[in-house]
């Protein structure tokens, strides 16, 4: 009987077991695959912030030739949680054995997967050590919205006007992509 109702519907018994194997098997992937969907849903929830920096910075001299030192460098790449977290950032370098420049920015991911970047300045610093903590210079970073696969670029310029010395100072770039 089995013979005929496979043949009524237009199916040979070989097909039978071959659908029914397959039948068999879909749950068994389906059951496997559900971590490897629990992983990308998870990734689907993040976004990773990366980005460069670099610094041609400037240490004035009245007794000899002036320091220029540039650096660059990638910067460590952040991962934030859709609509959950928000990170400060700092980054610096320093020059001359008087001078340290710093970069100082606030990033946060909104649901849609859109990372804000807010609070951002460059600061110069300027005194007897790279380490003391003599603000001479800041400069505003303005905010930026960065979509998903978006980026933005700042260059500011910083200068020594606290104490009269212009020549004390940075010239910044700084990239981050969403």
């Amino acid at each position: 009987m089995e013979g005929n109702l496979m043949k009524a519907n237009g199916m040979r018994h070989d097909s039978y077991r071959s659908t029914l194997w397959r039948a068999l098997i879909i749950p068994a992937a389906v059951a496997i695959a559900v971590p490897a969907l629990a992983t990308d849903a998870q990734a689907a929830h993040q976004r990773t912030v990366t980005g460069n920096l670099s610094m041609r910075i400037m240490d004035w001299e009245n007794f000899g030739p002036n320091t220029v030192c540039n650096r660059g460098f990638s910067l460590t790449p952040i991962v934030l949680t859709k609509g959950g977290s928000s990170v400060t950032n700092r980054a610096w370098s320093k020059c001359g054995g008087e001078i340290r420049v710093e970069v100082h920015y606030r990033i946060a991911a909104d649901p849609n997967g859109v990372v804000r970047v807010t609070e951002g300045r460059v600061e110069l610093y300027e005194g007897d050590t790279e380490n003391n903590g003599d603000l001479d210079g800041t400069r505003a970073l303005g905010d930026a919205i960065l979509f998903p696969g978006a980026s933005a670029t700042w260059k500011p310029h910083v200068q020594n006007w606290n104490e009269g010395e212009p020549d004390d100072k940075a010239d910044v770039t700084l990239t981050l992509r969403n």
